[in-house]
């Protein structure tokens, strides 16, 4: 199965097994997830089959990313979006208003042995890519008035994305996971960059 069959057909269940039995702060339709990461060592993730898992951090990473950055980079039109998608946000709770870094969704579960760090390298690239087309395709569809380079721009300028440096093709692949997320971001969204 491809990332994409995968996002399409069964990261929504997999959410659902993470939350079961969870009690998630809910106030207006927005659900925080960031506790399971926080407090509990990410033990409700075994609750996610292990051969989906990376896979699933995979695409729980870039939702959080590209809500993140709705928030932080689009503020006014992060209300629509935020109607459009309903997305979880990667933060404690109603008390805890900050959200918390994404690239946490994929390195806590490694530090806490419930991935394997190899496998998640793995799917990084495919999972980029399906990023960058599924944003795109959303901006295209329901938000015209975002442009997709622009967005991947901003993004990759974040301090807390890019590690506060512009990667380009001709780096070095990194070796730590937090910068291989934002070389294979600045890959995939590259095309971008050169039609706009």
């Amino acid at each position: 199965m491809t990332l994409k069959e995968y996002y399409n057909s069964q990261f929504r269940s997999d959410l659902a097994l993470l939350l079961r039995g969870f009690e998630p702060r809910e106030h207006a339709r927005i659900l925080a997830v960031g506790h399971i990461w926080t407090h509990g060592n990410c033990t409700q993730l075994s609750q996610v089959p292990a051969d989906h898992r990376p896979q699933f951090l995979a695409c729980l990473y870039f939702t959080v990313l590209v809500d993140q950055a709705m928030h932080t980079h689009f503020y006014f039109e992060s209300r629509r979006f935020e109607e459009l998608t309903q997305y979880p946000k990667f933060r404690v709770g109603l008390g805890h208003a900050l959200h918390m870094n994404p690239a946490s969704i994929v390195t806590a579960p490694i530090q806490h042995g419930l991935v394997s760090e190899d496998a998640v390298r793995q799917i990084i690239p495919e999972a980029m890519t399906l990023f960058v087309d599924e944003t795109v395709s959303f901006f295209r569809d329901h938000m015209p008035q975002i442009r997709p380079s622009d967005f991947f721009e901003r993004l990759l300028a974040d301090p807390d994305i890019g590690g506060g440096r512009p990667w380009t093709l001709a780096d070095t692949r990194p070796t730590s996971l937090h910068q291989l997320l934002a070389y294979e971001l600045s890959r995939a969204s590259s095309e971008l960059h050169r039609n706009a």
